[in-house]
C-alpha cells in the first residue's frame, strides 16, 4: 500500500467530518468532489430490500449522468425509511449541488449504519456544508475514517500507474458481508480517462474481488461499489493498457482488508475449490464452506475438523463425490492432506493445529470431477462477533 497523500488522483478533493450521527465527535460524513465530470461504473446490492440511497443511485447511474460528487454518511443506513428516506437522499444531493454549482442528479449518495431509523437530515446538511469547506486533495484518510461502522480501522489503497494516472480507493465493511455483485461500501477514484469499452469491463473486477469475500453470510441493504474516472491526468486508457490490472490490485487489497477486519475475526482463510464439473458447482461448494458457522468456528479454534468441511460441501447442492475428493490444508509452504477417498488422511494433528493457529492459510478441496475452479476469502467466527452484533443498537 502506498502513501495515499503522495498518490491522490488529480482533480479530486475529499473530506471527512463529524456531522453528529456518531458520539464523541467521531467522523461520520465523507465528501468526494471532482470539478471535472466523472464517468461512473457501479454495482449495487441484489437484496430485495434496498436502502433509499441505493434506489436513488441506481437511477442516476442508469441515466448515464456524469457525476461530480459522492456524499457518504455512516451511523444510519437510511434503509426501510419509506418516502421520507428517498426525500432525504434528494435533499443531500441538492445540498451538495447548491454548494458546488452542479446539478443534483450529478451527486451520488451512500449511507451505512442502523436500518429503520429516520435520517437526521438537518445534521447531514450541516455536515455537508462543513465538509465542503474542508475538502482537499490529501484528506483520503479522513474520508475513509468517516465511512466506517464496526470496522476497527479505515481501509484505503492508492496505486500509481507507470503511465501517469492514479487509482485510489476507500472502503468500509466488517460485518453483514456475503455479497452478490457488490458488498459494503467502496468508492474507487481515478484521474485516468477510460474508453467506453474499458468502462464496460470494469464490473469484471468486482467479481474477482468484492464478490469473493465472506464474513458472516449476510448481504446488506446498502451494498454499493463505485468507480469514478475524471480524466484529470490527461492520460487516456484503452483495453491495451494496464488499468484493469492495477484497479484489480486496489480492489483486491480493499476486499481482503475487509475480511481481515471481519467482526471479531482473527484469521483470513482462503477457500479454494478445484476440479469441479461446472462453475456453478465449485461456486456453491466454496460458498457453503465459507459461510458455514461450524466451519468458521473450527477455523477460530484451530481445530482440523475436516468432517465439517466435507459436510458443508455435501449439502451445497452441487456435484460432489467424496470418493473422488481430496482436502488439503496449506499456507503455501506446508501442505497437509486432511481427507482423501472418503476418509481421513494420515496427517500430523499437531502440525495441522499449528498451521491453523497462524493468521492466514488456505483450505483446498479438489473434487476430481472436471476443470472448473474458484476461490473465496473468508474469516473465522469468534466470541467477539456475537458480542458486537448482540448489542449493535443497544
Amino acid at each position: 500500500m502506498s502513501d495515499v497523500n503522495d498518490l491522490s488522483p488529480q482533480g479530486f478533493q475529499v473530506a471527512g467530518v463529524h456531522a453528529g450521527l456518531k458520539i464523541e465527535g467521531k467522523k461520520d460524513l465523507a465528501l468526494i468532489y471532482s470539478q471535472t465530470p466523472c464517468q461512473v461504473a457501479a454495482a449495487f446490492t441484489t437484496n430485495t430490500v434496498k436502502a433509499a440511497p441505493v434506489l436513488y443511485c441506481q437511477k442516476v447511474v442508469q441515466r448515464g449522468t456524469p457525476v461530480h460528487a459522492v456524499v457518504i454518511n455512516s451511523g444510519n443506513a437510511n434503509a426501510c425509511t419509506g418516502d421520507a428516506g428517498l426525500w432525504h437522499v434528494k435533499q443531500e444531493a441538492q445540498a451538495v449541488s447548491q454548494i458546488f454549482g452542479n446539478a443534483a442528479d450529478e451527486v451520488l449518495v451512500l449511507s451505512t449504519g442502523v436500518i429503520g431509523v429516520p435520517l437526521p437530515i438537518e445534521r447531514i446538511v450541516q455536515g455537508i456544508t462543513k465538509a465542503a469547506e474542508r475538502v482537499e486533495e490529501s484528506a483520503w484518510t479522513d474520508a475513509a475514517q468517516a465511512i466506517i461502522t464496526t470496522d476497527t480501522h479505515p481501509k484505503i489503497v492508492s496505486l500509481k500507474s507507470p503511465a501517469g494516472y492514479t487509482i485510489t480507493g476507500i472502503a468500509k465493511g466488517s460485518g453483514m458481508i456475503s455479497p452478490n455483485m457488490a458488498t459494503m461500501l467502496a468508492v474507487v477514484c481515478t484521474d485516468a480517462s477510460l474508453s467506453p469499452e474499458l468502462m464496460e469491463q470494469v464490473p469484471q473486477i468486482w467479481n474477482q474481488t468484492f464478490n469473493r469475500i465472506v464474513v458472516d453470510g449476510d448481504m446488506s441493504t446498502n451494498d454499493t461499489v463505485l468507480l469514478l474516472a475524471n480524466g484529470a491526468s490527461g492520460v487516456g486508457v484503452d483495453e491495451e493498457g494496464d488499468f484493469l490490472q492495477i484497479c484489480q490490485q486496489v480492489c483486491t487489497q480493499l476486499a481482503m482488508s475487509i475480511v481481515r477486519d471481519g467482526e471479531g475475526a482473527t484469521k483470513l482463510v482462503t477457500i479454494r475449490v478445484s476440479g469441479g464439473s461446472s462453475r456453478d458447482a465449485v461456486e456453491k461448494i466454496a460458498r457453503a464452506i465459507a459461510t458455514s458457522p461450524l466451519c468458521k468456528t473450527t477455523f477460530y479454534g484451530a481445530d482440523p475438523n475436516w468432517g465439517r468441511i466435507i459436510c458443508a460441501a455435501g449439502y451445497a447442492g452441487a456435484d460432489f463425490n467424496p470418493e473422488k475428493s481430496s482436502l488439503f490444508l496449506t499456507n503455501g509452504v506446508q501442505t497437509i492432506l486432511l481427507f482423501e477417498h472418503e476418509q481421513g488422511g494420515e496427517y500430523d494433528e499437531a502440525a495441522a493445529i499449528a498451521l491453523m493457529e497462524t493468521d492466514e492459510w488456505e483450505i483446498h478441496l479438489a473434487l476430481g470431477e472436471g476443470e472448473s475452479e474458484t476461490w473465496l476469502w473468508t474469516c473465522d467466527l469468534s466470541h467477539e462477533y456475537v458480542t458486537i452484533n448482540g448489542h449493535y443498537r443497544t
